[in-house]
């Protein structure tokens, strides 16, 4: 997919939602840019510290939906004063 786009006065341009959706990236979203044989290269960047970069996963972040769900459904478990009743309670 390719699009042409007018720089404004301040040297910004638009990028068409399009081609954001098929990136996936967002309004204000970071891209990172680069010069190659003459040509503009834009990558989507998100600027996650690399140790965190686990929580963002697909698949993490759809256990964190579930888990969010269930707690607003009140699927959850009791207080427990202790590990013992905890315990009891997972073997009931």
């Amino acid at each position: 997919m390719s699009a042409i786009m007018k720089i404004s006065p301040q040297g910004q341009i638009r990028i068409p939602n399009k081609i954001m959706e098929l990136l996936g990236i967002e309004k204000g979203d970071y891209i990172e840019v680069d010069v190659k044989d003459n040509d503009i290269i834009l990558k989507p960047r998100k600027l996650i510290d690399p140790s965190q970069g686990w929580h963002w996963t697909k698949e993490w972040q759809k256990m964190e939906t579930t888990v969010d769900d269930e707690i607003e459904k009140g699927l959850v478990s009791p207080t427990f004063k202790t590990a013992e009743e905890g315990l009891k309670w997972l073997k009931k």
